[in-house]
């Protein structure tokens, strides 16, 4: 075969998909794997509660650069080896952050977030190269499902082995996950990257793609949808433990629980909330109504109180799970169809950067009137019901714009 044909080759579905959902899975369970033990790495540290959301912040800054620029490694050294990529920069934060000093977190924290931040393009690149056909929005569905699956692994795995070690042992098997599963996918990794351009620049003008979304207001406003919707979701998973620990009085470990079962319904709620899309023919109609019950949600989620049922309690944070988590898969497939054809790709990597930027902010601001204005953490979740209906304002502004499907 020649070269111009092998980087025009399909490639196999369901490999493909199982590494992309793999690598999102894994440096997914690298960002959060701290937030999971946070009230006992803060306690050792000596700093206030609020560590998670600090920490999550620092990951996502880093997600912001490399969405910005990921495109280049991608047509540069190929997608599979971007994906590999994406897992080192992850795991060796991981190692790092397992160091156990506040300079070794904050620097660890923005290694992980360089590697999150190259998992998208990557993937879209790679899944869009498969024979997937007609089952296209479905294929990116599941492999959105990277993202609660990694949240699931962090709430299970990771308080059971910080009880029985420490929890930089956590970190450290994060590690070692993400270095193994970069080893299997070098195995395909030649014949995934054929279509690699050697002498593309490496690095991709971060303004080309903010240009492109500052110059359609639908697009503008979709972004600032996503900057509300992602600073509510990263504030549930990145804190909800922490809540759950030091207000409602939870053990940690059926903190941790809770805190998978609520990435657990956001997994079913991205299959199920795109399902729903493609029945209504409007993405946009479900973002509105995902708002409007995350909204509900985060309300009641504020009052949770010891004595309530456990099984209240889990209903509600996987009521909030389901929608906080789940609208990312619909939120893309908007993005995609309102985005100008040839831009696509920059469009996508710029509107990502603006929802990673929200997930900077949600966290740590939410973090941050915790620990200098006494806001509770109850309180937080209040005011996050309020950023979402931000957001949905934000949706039902950009709708005006959109054309009937």
């Amino acid at each position: 075969m020649s070269d111009a044909a092998a980087s025009q080759a399909t490639l196999p579905v369901w490999p493909v998909l199982a590494a992309t959902t793999g690598t999102q899975s894994i440096t997914t369970l690298a960002a959060l794997a701290l937030s999971a033990v946070a009230p006992r790495a803060a306690a050792e540290l000596g700093t206030g509660p609020g560590l998670a959301g600090y920490q999550v912040s620092l990951v996502y800054a880093g997600a912001v650069v490399t969405s910005l620029i990921g495109g280049g490694f991608v047509r540069r050294l190929g997608a599979g080896r971007a994906s590999q990529m994406a897992l080192w920069l992850a795991a060796s934060g991981c190692l790092i952050s397992a160091w156990g000093s506040l300079q070794a977190l904050v620097l660890g924290a923005l290694v992980i977030g360089l590697g999150y931040g190259c998992t998208n393009p990557a993937a879209s690149h790679l899944l869009s190269r498969t024979r997937s056909g007609a089952h296209m929005n479905l294929i990116f569905s599941i492999k959105q499902c990277g993202v609660p699956i990694g949240g699931v692994l962090a709430g299970l795995l990771i308080p059971p082995i910080t009880l029985a070690l420490d929890w930089q042992a956590g970190l450290a098997f994060c590690a070692l996950l993400g270095f193994g599963l970069s080893i299997l996918l070098q195995r395909a990794q030649t014949s995934w990257d054929a279509d690699r351009l050697p002498d593309a620049p490496l690095f991709l003008s971060p303004l080309a793609g903010l240009r492109v979304v500052w110059r359609h207001p639908i697009l503008r406003w979709l972004a600032l949808c996503s900057f509300a919707y992602s600073a509510v979701q990263l504030s549930l998973t990145g804190l909800l433990v922490t809540y759950l620990v030091t207000e409602v009085g939870l053990h940690m470990v059926l903190a941790g629980t809770l805190l998978a079962l609520a990435q657990t319904a956001g997994a079913f709620g991205r299959l199920a909330w795109g399902w729903l899309a493609d029945r209504m023919k409007s993405g946009s109609k479900v973002l509105i109504l995902n708002g409007a019950v995350a909204m509900l949600a985060a309300i009641v989620t504020s009052f949770i109180d010891a004595a309530w049922p456990l099984t209240l309690t889990g209903a509600t944070v996987m009521l909030f799970g389901f929608c906080a988590i789940g609208w990312n898969g619909v939120f893309m497939a908007v993005i995609a169809r309102q985005a100008p054809p040839q831009s696509i790709g920059l469009a996508t990597g710029a509107t990502l950067s603006i929802t990673f930027a929200g997930v900077v902010i949600g966290p740590s601001g939410f973090a941050l009137m915790h620990d200098e204005i006494g806001l509770s953490y109850g309180g937080g979740y209040l005011l996050m019901a309020f950023v979402t209906l931000l957001g949905a304002l934000c949706m039902v502004i950009a709708r005006r714009g959109i054309p009937a499907r």
